[in-house]
């Protein structure tokens, strides 16, 4: 032994002294045995391998589905799932092949097993989901919707959701699912619109003009109908400026008259007339239909100096007068008992564009005025441009107090005729004079006695009457209708 080389370790020196001998008494029995002992050895080790190389039943059931022997696959997973097996990849393969062959109910039944066993799978929830939605399976796959939107936040889900809740009248939950939404991140302008629309009908004022707002600052409000509840809504929660500011800036950008005179209507309403009258001068000229709300709205407050003033700069300004604007400006101009403003507006604009009723109005107004040859040539005037008869003023209005009906005497009794004849002289003014005059040498004060003493017996007279002749008794001048 070399000096230089350790010793070996008892343990280890005991061991190869025993392989020694083994190898030993091996070789001096059989040396062909030891070989033997070898190959068989390594016959098993290949044998073990080729055993564990062999395929699977999913790569058995691949090679069926590639060789198109469905039938044996299926066979071959449902005995597996028979002896309890009820793992994914199981599962999954056995509801692909259900799928396949049309077997709807097992297909359903197997995927609702794998949902089960992953319920925090999204991809499974949304396989799920996208299997009840093919099979028109509309409950499950409304509550699956629910399921994935609670595990996962998804923009498409949510509109899916909301579509159909919408589409089967659930409003409550629609509401419910919006709010769920939003909290999780959803900005659809369509669907924040409609859920401001659940809540203001709920009541929350506050918060559905909140969701307008926002909205609208991102210039989202495109129709005229949810700027007007918007409007409406800032006006309910006593947001009046910043309801005429947005309106200013949805006038001027749209430039349409009708949705602007909704608004200074809606501020009418409101009884916020100031307010209707400075977006009417913010958003219009002198000349258009626009600023004409101006003064009809001071004729609804009974400011008729001021209508008429800005009534007459406004047909100086105004260029053309179209049917509907016309008709406007003399049915206001009539209001302000100012017929020579409506004659020159209507005039100005043409009869032939004046609508009948407003056309009788003016003619009517000139006939209370006293300008009865202006009120015939009016309606020559439009029996020639039009060849319609514009009816004669049935009523004598005057201002302040309400008139009598014009009764023709032709269709009364004699007594009644001298009766109507006499009241209506009695009725004319007397001149007051200082001096006696006529025959008797009557002064004024006892003509005003004479009138009373007359007019009292007239009365008794017709109350003794009224008894046998009632249904032909005078009718009294209140119940005729104004003009």
């Amino acid at each position: 032994m070399n000096s230089t080389q350790q010793p070996a370790s008892p343990a280890w020196a005991s061991s190869l002294v025993r392989l020694d001998a083994f190898q030993h008494r091996l070789a001096a029995r059989s040396p062909v045995r030891a070989h033997i002992f070898v190959m068989s050895l390594l016959f098993s080790v290949a044998l073990a391998v080729g055993y564990f190389l062999l395929p699977g039943d999913a790569e058995r059931i691949a090679m069926l589905e590639r060789d198109g022997k469905t039938v044996q696959a299926k066979s071959i997973l449902e005995a597996k799932f028979a002896a309890g097996d009820r793992r994914q990849r199981t599962l999954y393969l056995l509801q692909g092949l259900y799928e396949q062959s049309g077997d709807v109910p097992k297909a359903r039944q197997t995927l609702e097993l794998l949902a089960e066993q992953r319920p925090r799978d999204p991809n499974i929830q949304q396989r799920l989901g996208q299997f009840y939605k093919l099979t028109h399976a509309e409950p499950a796959y409304i509550k699956t919707l629910m399921a994935q939107i609670d595990l996962r936040y998804s923009e498409s889900a949510c509109r899916e959701l909301i579509g159909l809740l919408r589409r089967n009248g659930d409003f409550a939950q629609e509401q419910a699912t919006l709010l769920k939404c939003r909290q999780k991140g959803y900005r659809r302008p369509d669907d924040m619109i409609r859920l401001a629309s659940l809540m203001a009908v709920d009541g929350d004022i506050k918060e559905a003009s909140l969701l307008l707002r926002a909205v609208d600052d991102l210039r989202r409000l495109k129709s005229d109908r949810e700027r007007l509840q918007l409007f409406d809504l800032l006006l309910e929660n006593e947001q009046p400026g910043e309801a005429q500011r947005r309106a200013v800036r949805w006038v001027k950008g749209g430039k349409d008259d009708s949705f602007a005179l909704a608004l200074i209507s809606a501020l009418v309403t409101n009884n916020r007339h100031d307010l209707a009258i400075e977006l009417a001068r913010e958003t219009s000229v002198p000349g258009d239909s626009v600023f004409l709300a101006v003064a009809e709205i001071m004729i609804d407050r009974d400011q008729t100096t001021a209508a008429q003033s800005i009534l007459r700069g406004w047909l100086e300004k105004a260029s053309t007068l179209e049917s509907s604007v016309a008709a406007r400006f003399v049915d206001a101009a009539t209001a302000c008992a100012d017929p020579d403003l409506a004659l020159a507006g209507a005039q100005k604009a043409g009869l032939n564009k004046l609508p009948a009723d407003s056309i009788e109005r003016l003619a009517r107004t000139l006939d209370a005025a006293g300008r009865l040859a202006d009120a015939a040539s009016l309606r020559a005037n439009v029996r020639k441009l039009t060849g319609q008869e514009v009816p004669e003023a049935v009523l004598t209005p005057q201002k302040g107090r309400r008139t009598a009906a014009v009764v023709k005497f032709t269709g009364l009794e004699p007594w009644r005729n001298a009766l109507w004849k006499r009241l209506r002289d009695e009725n004319k003014a007397a001149t007051p004079t200082g001096v006696a005059t006529g025959r008797n040498a009557r002064t004024a004060k006892d003509l005003l006695a004479l009138k009373r003493a007359r007019k009292a017996k007239t009365y008794r007279r017709i109350i003794q009457q009224k008894s046998k002749a009632a249904n032909q008794a005078i009718v009294p001048y209140d119940v005729f209708p104004k003009p």
